[in-house]
């Protein structure tokens, strides 16, 4: 798993600097699996373009941030009463011409700092806004391409909704609706077998991928089912998820929500959940809550 974690990050670094994984919102996701081999999985709520809070507005301007000053003037010196003249030394060498290109150094006159005039700090303001307003455009544009280049849609409605119809092509997505802000509400209903690995979701340009769940089929017949994104905190890539990247303390936090539950008739070997396997009328089920505070990856391994 942590090997699988490392390739993971390798590959999700370019959406980590420009600031946008796909991951899940408010959700509800069930995944039944039967001894035959055949499994549903259920998943419904929101799936989210995550985006940190504030990370493509012009940074705010603080009045504390103007800075004005003056020249210091020399006092003049006193004409002394007699004046001892010292024999001039030779005339120095003229120094060598600078190359082309280098201009020599200013002497800057002494400067001491003061308050600024109210005049002064609107026009630094201005000068501020515009700066930042420049560099959030330039971030922005750079995380829509990297996320393009991933198979994501870009931070347009017009690609958003794009994606979305995109979406509804496909097996398993009954339901894909673009509600705005980089939000997606979704009903997903897949029958399969689990006698190949499986993951979702599996977007229809994406060559990376960072699943909500994935179902991997051992040689001893045993189904090992986990869900990397179903985490709260960090995030699958954040530091106190998994503690080997210091590089990702600057990818977006979790926005999960929801409960994860695998119902199965099959034997429960091993799981990670809060309060393990209880009877249900489909066999045996076990779920997990995911909030904010949670922080294991749900994970279970199945005989069927």
């Amino acid at each position: 798993m942590r090997n699988w974690l490392k390739c993971a990050f390798a590959v999700a670094a370019p959406l980590l600097l420009s600031s946008c994984l796909w991951g899940p919102g408010k959700f509800k996701s069930d995944l039944t699996l039967h001894r035959d081999g055949s499994f549903v999985l259920d998943y419904r709520g929101e799936i989210v373009i995550q985006i940190p809070k504030d990370e493509f507005s012009p940074r705010p301007w603080k009045d504390s941030q103007a800075f004005c000053y003056e020249k210091i003037s020399t006092p003049k010196l006193k004409p002394a009463a007699f004046q001892i003249v010292p024999i001039a030394p030779p005339a120095p060498a003229p120094p060598p011409p600078a190359p082309p290109g280098l201009r020599a150094p200013i002497v800057a006159a002494p400067m001491k700092p003061r308050a600024c005039t109210p005049a002064e700090i609107a026009q630094q303001k201005s000068e501020w806004q515009k700066i930042q307003a420049t560099a959030a455009a330039k971030r922005r544009e750079e995380a829509q391409k990297v996320a393009k280049m991933y198979g994501l849609p870009g931070l347009d409605d017009a690609s958003s909704q794009e994606f979305a119809a995109k979406l509804r092509k496909y097996a398993g997505w009954r339901s894909v609706t673009y509600r705005g802000n980089g939000v997606y509400d979704v009903d997903y209903h897949f029958v399969g077998s689990a006698r190949q690995d499986f993951v979702f979701p599996a977007l229809p340009d994406n060559d990376f991928l960072l699943p909500f769940i994935a179902i991997r089929r051992r040689a001893d017949g045993a189904v090992l089912v986990t869900a990397p994104q179903l985490v709260g905190g960090a995030g699958p890539l954040g530091s106190r998820g998994t503690g080997l990247w210091g590089a990702s303390k600057g990818a977006p936090t979790s926005r999960a929500n929801g409960r994860f539950t695998i119902i199965t008739d099959g034997e429960i070997l091993t799981n990670n959940s809060e309060d393990g396997p209880s009877a249900t009328a489909g066999g045996r089920e076990v779920h997990w809550d995911v909030q904010a505070s949670s922080m294991k990856m749900p994970e279970a391994l199945i005989r069927l």
